[in-house]
């Protein structure tokens, strides 16, 4: 038998070798050397020929409809289409859809879901991707009339590199390119790096031999650090769960985890320092490359783990209070990023103390994160009257200053109650401002998120929040590592529970360090590489106390230089502090408790104090500094 499966074995490898030796070889600067017709997802038959009679620029541009970067440049593509595919242009624009495993069927369902009009080739064998040696998608590639390759690379600067988005594109590429083509001049940059997932083409084999498989050795891993978000109804854009989700990813998957962008986790600390720690040892994410260098090796289904049981509903039980946003808000198909803020009435009849909340997003593939403000003065009420959407926009903060915080949400987070008798004060007659971060997924989506809130039985302790601050941003165009330092000194003993870092877009890294009285310090919190994109509430596994007279330090760095691929400003500009996308900012909040409940009140005062003394001096060093008003002020 197993002489029978080896003769069979080279039988087929030289049928495959002759094939190879006599087909047809990719000729990158014309891929279509040789014509070739395909199907789009309607069935309508488009004929692929070496030149072009009638139009001066064909643009091809490879997409799929889970790869979260692609889904997002299908309105453009869409807008590009009525200007380009018309009678009289003399350009034509086509889609091809990468993914070899979907059908048509479903490439139709999609387009009819995210309203794409444009034709969609369907390259069920991976012909057309090997032809241009697509290397990304989404990745765009330009044929002048010859059929000459005159451009590929990206469609836009959006994104500069994976999970780094600007507010808006600086640059439009491959429009540039074609209007180059078409007026008769050379491409300025013929070659620009598309950014998004990589473009996956697989043959699986049996792996009956392999050192690496997926029943054995990754699907592991995936089931216990990825399935939580990558399953159906979950925020992650594509499920995990079985062997075909995670092989025809696979590449993709260890390219997005050895740098570390999944699982979210910013920090560096990965030894337990804090709950929910999210992250994969060096170990594991060699088994992922290793995997993927064994040809996405099945293995024995006999090694496969059971997927994991998720609990159905509100993960901690029923809530004490549910509340929810009071209308739907309509998520555009594309554009930058929106911080919204939703102001709901709590009807509590007296103060409450917060054990944890569980936030559900409306609509997971658009919802990215939230933060629940607290709010009894009427500030929100009074910013969201100004707006006639749902909520109103804002940038970094809520746009007031809080009266408190019950929480927040991202994904992957998993809610647990604050020790036992602790809870933060939800004090009677507060709103609660969700303010929500949403980013367009290429379709309309319409979101009402909720949020069910657990009260304390019986409280002991009120958890609380202090922070340190500084805004003496002055960071001129051009400089990369700008260092800023914020202080604050305790003025009672406290029990810290946890931290959140907060930075702008030119934000690179903070370190936070507690110096203690003796003389002793001890490390807070570093991250080596902050990310606007993913906000978090990093809670320390064991709550630990710090004397009066500690200094908490936090130390940032900033890069306002070209380099940065969140710079929001190109070419960049002088950045000072202030609330909006090309402002800047240095904030660390901590929440705190004390055994000593009358000193809570001083305390809190005492900050707000001293962040309205250090605001003012703010305003008027900039005011003396640009005196004729170049920059604007925050309020």
């Amino acid at each position: 038998m197993n002489t029978d499966r080896i003769a069979i074995a080279a039988l087929l490898s030289l049928s495959l070798s002759w094939v190879s030796l006599h087909a047809a070889e990719p000729n990158p600067s014309k891929p279509l050397a040789e014509n070739i017709s395909l199907l789009d997802a309607t069935g309508q038959i488009h004929p692929l020929a070496t030149v072009s009679k009638k139009k001066q620029a064909r643009v091809f541009v490879f997409v799929t409809g889970e790869c979260p970067i692609s889904r997002s440049y299908f309105p453009l593509l869409g807008r590009l289409d009525k200007k380009w595919n018309t009678p009289d242009s003399p350009v034509s624009l086509t889609a091809v859809w990468a993914d070899v495993t979907d059908t048509p069927a479903e490439v139709r369902k999609f387009a009819q879901e995210f309203s794409v009009d444009l034709p969609i080739l369907i390259d069920r064998d991976g012909e057309l991707g090997k032809r241009f040696q697509t290397k990304f998608v989404p990745e765009a590639f330009v044929l002048d009339s010859e059929g000459q390759l005159v451009y590929r690379g990206r469609i836009d600067d959006m994104y500069r590199e994976i999970g780094r988005k600007r507010p808006e594109a600086t640059e439009h590429t491959l429009e540039d390119a074609v209007a180059a083509v078409v007026a008769g001049q050379p491409v300025k940059e013929a070659k620009t790096e598309a950014v998004g997932c990589f473009y996956e083409s697989y043959a699986p084999l049996p792996g009956e031999a392999a050192d690496v498989t997926y029943t054995r050795d990754v699907a592991p891993i995936l089931f216990a650090n990825c399935v939580q978000c990558h399953r159906e109804g979950e925020v992650g854009p594509f499920s995990l769960v079985t062997y075909e989700d995670a092989a025809k990813r696979a590449r993709q998957i260890s390219r997005v985890c050895e740098s570390r962008l999944m699982p979210p986790w910013k920090v560096a600390e990965r030894h337990g320092e804090f709950e929910g720690q999210r992250t994969l040892t060096d170990k594991q994410i060699e088994t992922l490359k290793a995997w993927v260098a064994a040809d996405r090796a099945k293995g024995d289904p006999a090694d496969m783990p059971e997927l994991p049981k998720f609990p159905e509903g509100w993960y901690l039980g029923e809530p004490d209070l549910i509340v929810e946003m009071p209308i739907e808000f309509e998520v555009p198909a594309d554009g930058p990023d929106l911080y919204q803020n939703f102001v709901i009435p709590l009807d509590v009849p007296e103060d409450k103390y917060v054990a944890t909340v569980e936030f559900k997003p409306g609509a997971a593939s658009v919802v990215h994160h939230s933060l629940l403000y607290l709010d009894k003065n009427g500030a929100a009420r009074k910013l969201d009257a100004k707006t006639p959407e749902p909520g109103y926009g804002t940038f970094g903060g809520p746009g007031f200053l809080p009266t408190g915080s019950i929480g927040g949400w991202s994904p992957g987070k998993t809610p647990r109650k604050l020790p036992e008798g602790l809870g933060r004060l939800l004090g009677k007659g507060s709103d609660l401002v969700m303010q929500i971060h949403y980013h367009p997924s290429g379709k309309v989506e319409k979101d009402r998120s909720k949020v069910g809130i657990y009260f304390v039985d019986k409280p002991k302790q009120e958890a609380f929040a202090l922070w340190t601050s500084s805004f003496l941003h002055d960071i001129p165009p051009g400089e990369s590592d700008y260092k800023l330092k914020a202080v604050y000194t305790l003025t009672e003993d406290v029990t810290m529970l946890s931290i959140i870092p907060h930075m702008h877009l030119l934000g690179q890294t903070m370190n936070v360090v507690a110096e203690l009285p003796d003389g002793t310090t001890r490390d807070l919190l570093h991250m080596p590489q902050w990310d606007f994109n993913w906000q978090d509430e990093y809670v320390y596994a064991e709550p630990f106390f710090l004397p009066k007279g500690t200094r908490i330090v936090s130390e940032a760095t900033y890069d306002n230089s070209e380099n940065n691929p969140s710079n929001p400003s190109s070419p960049p500009q002088r950045v000072t502090w202030g609330e909006e996308t090309n402002d800047e900012m240095l904030y660390c909040f901590f929440l705190v408790t004390t055994e000593k409940k009358e000193v809570i009140e001083p305390m809190v005062v005492d900050r707000l104090t001293r962040e309205g003394i250090d605001r003012a001096a703010a305003r008027l060093r900039l005011k003396m500094a640009y005196p004729s008003g170049q920059l604007k002020l925050s309020k």
